[in-house]
């Protein structure tokens, strides 16, 4: 009989010995399918306004998961969920056509009971409140541009008359590339230089005296970020 027991016992120990690893195995496996890759575009929204003229260094952010991010079938981050960050950089828009530059570092994701700490760079902002998209450099910062409306109302402003022969060259200069003086179908350089010329000096005052736009980012906005790094979501 004890030895029966003693066999029943070494029996079991050694099917529990031979079970772990694999019962680790599907941990580990399951705990790798909890990450969020690197290089995947994650879409937000601000809870509060943002701004390159009024928002200042160390403002905190915080934003919320527009759309659910799936991976493999599977729902790890789901929409509503908070993200904070601050703000890092805001420099108001100067003249003569500087744009306005913001940047928001997102730092960290709130998950019921504790934060994650995240590593994310803003690739673009889609400001419905004036219809345009705002692009950012290598570094994830937001750049307002130039503003090819304002040039024109500033430099006919500054002439202080109708001018059809600055208007015809200037409108003839207009790009439909991001590569023109105005950004976005703004206006070109040499057409803004030429037609300010045709005017005199009244309409290159007006032409110099010309800021660029501001980033303005309110609660309809969407902020696309990609994933620097994985982001662990247990």
């Amino acid at each position: 009989m004890k030895f029966s027991r003693l066999k029943s016992v070494c029996f079991h120990l050694c099917l529990l010995a031979l079970l772990r690893p694999l019962a680790i195995g599907q941990t580990g496996s399951s705990n790798q399918e909890q990450v969020i890759p690197a290089g995947t575009e994650i879409q937000l929204t601000l809870q509060d306004p943002v701004s390159s003229k009024l928002s200042e260094a160390g403002d905190e952010v915080i934003a919320t998961v527009r759309r659910d991010v799936i991976v493999e079938g599977r729902t790890l981050l789901q929409r509503g969920t908070e993200i904070v960050g601050r703000v890092t950089l805001a420099e108001q828009a100067k003249r003569p056509f500087k744009g306005g530059r913001l940047h928001l570092t997102f730092e960290r994701v709130r998950f019921s009971g504790h934060e994650q700490k995240i590593t994310a760079l803003i690739k673009s902002a889609s400001d419905f409140t004036r219809d345009e998209k705002i692009k950012t450099n290598s570094e994830g910062t937001l750049d307002g541009g130039k503003d090819g409306g304002k040039v024109l109302q500033n430099v006919m402003t500054g002439a202080g008359i109708g001018g059809i022969g600055m208007t015809i060259a200037i409108l003839a200069s207009v790009r439909n590339d991001n590569a023109g003086f105005g950004g976005y179908g703004g206006i070109g350089r040499g057409g803004a230089i030429a037609g300010a010329a045709v005017l005199g000096g009244g309409a290159v005052v007006g032409l110099l005296m010309t800021k660029g736009k501001e980033v303005k980012l309110d609660q309809s906005a969407i902020i696309r970020v990609r994933l620097e790094r994985p982001l662990s979501v247990e």
